[in-house]
């Protein structure tokens, strides 16, 4: 049996250079050397026994194992030689590379034997036993502890070993085969599991979210709740519900619009009070702005006064000092009188003092005033602007834009959009795009127009797709209505006529409606005029229904 590898830091050779340990020792730790020849004597330890892999030599000639010689030398000075009975001392030990030399080069078995019948040089068998087909070396595999035979380990790797990788024939992904089976149970997102709802159909797992926003087991509303209908069952019924009492929804949105249309005329009249009160307190403003003025008159004459009595005050108090060196005895006469000038004067301060708290109270109560008067202006703007949208909203399929500030807008080269216009009441709900400068194949070089469908608050009524002519034009402002006219049929195939489920649909119409050649200096029109352009939308109603 090899012994294990020990340094020995008390040995030195006759040329006292430190001893090394052999690394051989390490490699042959727990096997069993088999020799070739039989093992000359003096190969063998005649203290262990054993082979003396790192044979070192005595002063009294003999050769030992590194391990028996330290336990000699650990010994102290008592230990001496079992062959001839001669103390050994430390200095006297050195490393014998002769014998060393010889035992390495003496031939051996495998230490794999009787499975592998090579034989090398013991020098060599480290590096035999790196390449030995039958050495027993750990499966790399990340998280296996498994030991096979080298010539077994591609197989192991490959086909037996459980944290083999392996993909997942769903996802692609590599997982160890043993969490690949719960992988595909509990997470993959490729892998088709029944429907939550019970609905029949099987899903992959990723799309399930999805799937639940229109498994008709699922329960819903009817899309008519906003406007009061209470039923709500699942998906599949609500749908039959809706296509069957379209009457009744209808009623509903139209009491619905009833009750609208008075809110927008209880609102009119709120904004005509509002305004009234906004005008009251805009007078109790003006009031106010008065008062702060007088008072801040009335303050810088306080000031003034009171620098004027500071000044006496200083004035007095000299003239007391002046008095006292001068008069002496005399001064305790005139005393009182001065002593009574000096509270006047302090009280006229005192009135001052509180002639300045009364105007600080005023200045607060003025900031207050002007915040709530800020906070009506507000709201009034915002009322007037939600009016003006109203009022210049068109329900009968037109719309002519005015847009102002040609060359700015061209130049910040961002998209424009109208404000919405309808076909009727109750009908689609649409708006203009302008490119300026030029869009897609027209940039730089052409205006584009474009029209957008609208999320509207009737579209569930109405027909889809969208399919009523659309013509847009630009209109001649010299008078002589040279306009510009293009028309087109929406393409009843095309996402950008269906239902809205987005605000808006992608727009569709001309990126090369004019050049801006035709546009900036025309032959027999005016387009632009004053840095502004009017654009004509005109929608074909022919055949639509009111509701």
């Amino acid at each position: 049996m090899a012994t294990e590898e020990n340094e020995l830091p008390g040995f030195s050779r006759q040329n006292s250079e430190p001893m090394r340990s052999w690394e051989l020792e390490s490699v042959l730790t727990n096997r069993t050397l088999r020799f070739v020849l039989r093992l000359e004597q003096q190969f063998v330890c005649p203290s262990c026994g054993g082979i003396v892999l790192n044979p070192h030599q005595t002063g009294c000639g003999h050769i030992f194992c590194a391990q028996c010689v330290k336990a000699y030398i650990e010994n102290g000075g008592s230990s001496k030689c079992p062959l001839d009975n001669v103390p050994i001392k430390p200095e006297e030990v050195f490393q014998d590379n002769c014998c060393k030399r010889e035992l390495l080069n003496l031939e051996v078995y495998c230490t794999n034997a009787p499975d592998c019948k090579q034989r090398a040089t013991l020098c060599n068998l480290q590096d035999h036993l790196k390449v030995c087909q039958y050495e027993r070396i750990r499966c790399s595999n990340s998280g296996c502890n498994d030991t096979v035979l080298r010539k077994n380990l591609m197989d192991h790797q490959r086909n037996v070993c459980s944290f083999r990788l392996e993909s997942c024939h769903h996802c692609k992904q590599s997982f160890p085969v043993s969490q690949l089976l719960a992988h595909q149970k509990t997470s993959c997102p490729e892998v088709e599991v029944p429907c939550s709802n019970k609905c029949l159909q099987m899903i992959k797992r990723h799309k399930l979210q999805a799937h639940a926003d229109e498994c008709p087991e699922v329960e819903t509303d009817c899309i008519y709740k906003n406007y009061g209908c209470t039923v709500r069952d699942k998906r599949g019924k609500v749908q039959v519900h809706e296509n069957t009492e379209f009457s009744s929804h209808v009623r509903l949105v139209l009491e619905s619009n009833t009750k609208l249309e008075k809110q927008v005329e209880q609102l009119q009249q709120d904004m005509l009070v509002q305004q009234g009160e906004l005008k009251d307190k805009s007078l109790v403003v003006s009031s106010l702005d008065r008062d702060v003025t007088l008072c801040d008159n009335t303050l810088t004459t306080l000031q003034r006064s009171v620098e004027e009595q500071r000044v006496r005050i200083c004035s007095v108090q000299r003239e007391l000092r002046d008095l006292r060196g001068v008069l002496g005895s005399e001064l305790s006469e005139e005393l009182p009188s001065l002593r009574a000038s000096l509270d006047s004067l302090r009280q006229q301060v005192a009135v001052t003092e509180s002639l300045r708290e009364h105007l600080g109270a005023l200045e607060q109560t003025c900031q207050r005033h002007t915040r709530l008067l800020d906070i009506h202006v507000e709201q009034l703007q915002c009322n007037e602007q939600r009016f003006r949208q109203l009022e210049s909203t068109s329900y009968d399929g037109k719309l002519i834009w005015k847009v102002r500030d040609y060359w700015h807008r061209k130049e910040a080269g961002t998209p424009l959009n109208s404000t919405p216009f309808y076909t009727s009441r109750n009908g689609y709900k649409l708006s203009v795009r302008a490119y300026l400068g030029g869009d897609n194949s027209g940039r730089g070089t052409h205006m584009s127009l474009y029209i957008t469908i609208m999320r509207g608050d009737f579209d569930s009524l109405l027909p889809w797709p969208f399919r009523q002519n659309i013509t847009l034009t630009l209109l001649d402002q010299s008078g002589s209505r040279n306009h510009l006219s293009s028309t087109f049929t929406p393409d009843a195939g095309s996402d950008s006529f269906r239902r809205p489920t987005s605000d808006p649909n992608v727009a569709t119409g001309f990126p090369r409606f004019i050049s801006h050649s035709d546009l900036e200096v025309p032959r027999n029109a005016v387009f632009m005029r004053d840095d502004t352009l009017f654009i004509k939308v005109k929608v074909d109603t022919t055949g639509l229904e009111d509701l």
